[in-house]
């Protein structure tokens, strides 16, 4: 046999080994506040300290698929961090632990899962301005996952006025570099906006969304779907000098306002005006309202929604939309009967579809053609009855009481 051809056979032999060597087995790293140091390798016995410093070190980005972090009871500062990785890489809490972080920043990357955190400004560190966790607005992101937190300004709002409400840090801002992002399970309080989605593809459910002065969630690219989220109590409107629209869910184009947005899905979700008829600084909540499209292949389908506005589902220049089995009340009464309508700006909607919706009032003169059927009159049994379902089946999927926060899903759990 040559001698080239024993060679070539040789060298087969060694890349084929390489390749089917075993993987890199997973490990588990350690992070504990005022036990460890970053210096440390990050094992039980000799922990990292805060996951800030951590990662100011490069100890994430050298972690590789699979591998976990543990964090224990304490402060980990204002954490930021980025990257690639082939196999997810969880971070969440040591068993019974309670870590508290001060601001998350995923810069960029893929497969992070971050779970079981108190995240808030309140927690340690300078004050700043803006949102508490923010995603991929560093570069291509995907698969990051944020699940079972806590996102809050401050618990204590004893002392606040419209001031103080419109000043209050926001939620989660999903950024404008993402695909396939996952919000699951969180409890967002006393913020100004709750929730931005701005990655494609992705996905915001089970969350809570509490307490808040500006929109609940807002929807800005194709692909995303928004369901099982309660989204209750907003506080100060232009009575107070808060200029702000107020809407439980939102949907424009990210950064035009107008134009485009495509295949959206919004359903099962659970939007309350307020729950204390005495809560201070309360205003009118547009529940769900869309005004600026067109907006293609929407499916509106099973959200229960109390309101003191007119706008209870409301799609402008919608196409191929179906709005189906919505509940929409106002159980406080006078002259804001909320509706479900059909509207436009740019008199472009049409071949839509609304069927089995509970109303005040339906306006579809926007789409002469549209297909609608067993639209009725909503009356307060029907709505509780539905509330109460929904919330039941909320409860199902994720609980009766937010891990983290320890608060429920309604106040008292209103059944």
């Amino acid at each position: 046999m040559p001698l080239l051809t024993i060679m070539k056979k040789v060298l087969i032999i060694i890349i084929l080994s390489i390749l089917v060597q075993p993987g890199i087995k997973a490990r588990t790293y350690y992070a504990v506040p005022g036990k460890g140091k970053s210096a440390n390798p990050g094992t039980a016995s000799r922990p990292w300290g805060m996951l800030e410093k951590a990662a100011q070190k490069g100890k994430l980005t050298r972690l590789k698929g699979g591998d976990r972090v543990l964090l224990g009871s304490g402060y980990h500062g204002h954490v930021k961090f980025g990257g690639d990785n082939k196999a997810m890489v969880i971070i969440e809490p040591i068993k019974e632990h309670k870590p508290e972080l001060g601001r998350l920043t995923i810069t960029k990357g893929s497969n992070w899962t971050v779970k079981g955190l108190a995240i808030s400004p309140s927690c340690g560190g300078d004050p700043y301005k803006g949102n508490i966790v923010t995603l991929a607005e560093g570069g291509p992101s995907h698969d990051i996952i944020i699940e079972d937190c806590f996102i809050y300004t401050t618990k204590d709002i004893s002392t606040w006025g419209p001031k103080e409400w419109m000043n209050a840090n926001s939620g989660i801002f999903m950024g404008r570099h993402g695909k396939n992002l996952t919000l699951r399970n969180n409890y967002v309080l006393h913020i100004r906006f709750g929730i931005a989605l701005c990655a494609y593809d992705s996905i915001c459910e089970g969350n809570v969304v509490s307490d808040f002065s500006g929109d609940g969630i807002r929807v800005t690219r194709d692909g995303i779907t928004v369901q099982y989220n309660v989204i209750k109590n907003i506080y100060v409107g232009s009575k107070d000098g808060d200029k702000n629209h107020d809407d439980a869910i939102q949907c424009f184009l990210f950064n035009k306002g107008t134009g485009t947005v495509r295949n959206v899905t919004i359903k099962y979700n659970l939007i309350l005006n307020q729950e204390n008829d005495k809560q201070p600084f309360a205003t009118t909540l547009q529940a769900i309202g869309f005004f600026d499209g067109p907006l293609i292949n929407f499916h509106v389908e099973g959200n229960v929604v109390a309101v003191k506005h007119w706008h209870g589902v409301s799609l402008y220049d919608a196409q191929r939309c179906t709005i189906k089995n919505n509940v929409v009340f106002n159980p406080w009464g006078g002259r804001f009967t909320p509706w479900v309508m059909l509207g436009s700006k740019q008199n472009k909607a049409h071949d839509n579809t609304v069927i089995g919706n509970y109303a005040h009032t339906f306006r579809f003169k926007a789409d002469k053609a549209v297909k609608h059927s067993n639209n009725k009159k909503i009356t307060e049994k029907i709505f509780r009855t539905a509330r109460k379902q929904l919330l039941q089946e909320i409860i199902k999927k994720f609980g009766y009481t937010h891990s983290v926060s320890g608060r429920g899903r309604l106040g008292g759990q209103q059944l």
